[in-house]
């Protein structure tokens, strides 16, 4: 090992930032070659250089000199990063393929059917709390109305709101929501 790299994972286990950057100035055509190699939708030049930074860092941390070279330490660590990435958005690719519907099958039954949707989780964090506190009483009822605990005919039959106002409170909690958790 170089005694300048040594010298450098040294001060990067120290915590020093610029060594890190020194280290990984080192290395960059390294991380071009791993660029080179692999290509992941929507990952840019600057996103690798992000990820091969994080995992420069993370190998001096972690690297003993006893056990091996430093940079074919990192070569694998990068190397096993960019698969990890490749797989993840194959796994994506796969899984679209695996609710597709083919057009015999359309044809055989007529209608295609959706995949089941999973029910609405709701939030109880600090974002889901302060929403809630910032509704009316009529837009908590309607809330209610909207996740399915209350039925709009109980609201109006027995907590006395008219059919019009509810409606218009569900319309407003509704778009409240949106803007708020999404």
């Amino acid at each position: 090992m170089k005694a300048r790299e040594k010298k450098l994972i040294k001060k990067v286990k120290a915590g020093d930032s610029q060594a890190l950057e020194e280290l990984f100035s080192l290395y960059k055509p390294l991380v071009g070659a791993v660029v080179k190699n692999y290509y992941v939708s929507h990952y840019e030049w600057k996103d690798w250089q992000q990820d091969a930074m994080i995992i420069c860092y993370e190998t001096a941390l972690v690297f003993n000199s006893k056990k091996g070279d430093f940079c074919s330490f990192y070569r694998t660590k990068l190397f096993n990063h960019a698969r990890t990435l490749v797989r993840y958005t194959m796994a994506t690719r796969r899984k679209i393929n695996h609710e597709a519907v083919s057009w015999e099958m359309v044809r055989e039954h007529g209608q295609i059917s959706e995949p089941m949707q999973s029910p609405l989780a709701i939030p109880v964090d600090e974002i889901y709390n302060n929403f809630v506190k910032n509704l009316s009483r009529l837009e908590l009822i309607s809330l209610q109305t909207i996740l399915g605990e209350i039925s709009m005919e109980y609201a109006i039959d027995h907590l006395g709101i008219e059919a019009i106002k509810l409606v218009r409170a569900r319309s407003r909690t509704l778009r409240k929501m949106r803007k708020v958790l999404f």
